[in-house]
């Protein structure tokens, strides 16, 4: 079981839960916990609450603001959110001027933190991550749309099996090319579309010839890409090819994968003796895909 989908899942079983219809989106948010909790118990063992919470409610907040079938009342509070904080340059603003205003009602929690950070966030193109103990804002990478994680949902596992042992084989090469990846567990529990590849941070060590000082690279990124890539409207889709007819094509999986993992691998081959941008303009003469900018191949 990948932990993000546990949690969306409950997320979106208590937001159509018509028992909950008469209450409001932070009651419903509230709920979304107590499920959430109940799931994980039930399929992964005792929770870690000051880990599970923080995902939860970050969880609920984003698809508040992205939800493509938006109950009356979400409606109502996602037009005030989004209007108040696109007012604000600075987060640190918005929250001011929300506890102030809102001071009868706010709790220092972690249901109105992820309010008022997904509703900046959704204002000013970021996403919201959690760490071990705080929370930051990350460039936007879009959003899946719950209907389409349910679209998924059928084949996840076995896509994200296909990849692992793909990733297994890209390793190999990174050996044979004398680098080395190293993994570090990491406190925050993913997103759907990186198929738990973002539980774990991956570091690069380059060869001692590179000179060069070890750096982390964005395998669930380039997971999330391979099989879900991003639309012209900035939400994700299953990929065409790889989900024809909604059944999975395992050798299409298996060649992007290799092309998207490999693009980053030979890229960093070359920048070795060649430095980034003629290493960018030698892979993309390879025919392999390469970065806008110097960090993740997009």
């Amino acid at each position: 079981m990948i932990p993000a989908f546990l949690i969306r899942a409950g997320v979106d079983w208590v937001r159509h839960n018509t028992d909950y219809k008469d209450s409001n989106p932070y009651s419903r948010c509230e709920e979304s916990i107590k499920t959430c909790q109940l799931l994980w118990e039930q399929q992964m063992g005792k929770p870690d609450l000051v880990l599970l919470e923080p995902a939860i409610v970050s969880a609920y907040w984003e698809e508040f603001f992205h939800a493509e079938d938006p109950l009356a009342d979400e409606k109502e509070w996602r037009e005030g959110l989004t209007k108040r904080s696109g007012q604000y340059d600075r987060f640190d603003d918005w929250q001011d001027w929300f506890k102030k205003s809102y001071a009868k009602v706010y709790k220092d929690n972690n249901i109105w933190m992820s309010v008022l950070m997904t509703a900046w966030a959704h204002t000013h193109q970021y996403e919201v991550r959690y760490t071990e103990d705080s929370w930051e804002f990350r460039p936007s990478r879009s959003y899946l749309p719950t209907s389409q994680m349910w679209r998924m949902e059928p084949h996840m596992q076995t896509v994200a099996e296909v990849l692992k042992e793909v990733w297994i084989d890209e390793l190999r090469a990174y050996e044979e090319s004398e680098f080395t990846v190293d993994e570090q567990t990491s406190a925050y529990l993913g997103r759907v579309e990186s198929l738990g590849f973002d539980s774990k941070k991956y570091f690069l060590n380059w060869p001692p010839r590179a000179q060069k000082e070890r750096e982390e690279i964005e395998i669930g990124d380039m997971v999330a890409d391979i099989v879900l890539p991003p639309g012209d409207s900035w939400y994700r889709h299953p990929d065409n090819v790889i989900f024809a007819h909604d059944c999975i094509d395992v050798t299409a999986l298996v060649n992007r994968a290799k092309y998207v993992f490999g693009s980053q691998r030979r890229l960093f081959e070359l920048t070795i003796d060649n430095g980034f941008v003629k290493a960018k303009i030698q892979a993309s003469a390879e025919g392999w895909l390469v970065p806008d900018s110097e960090g993740a191949i997009v």
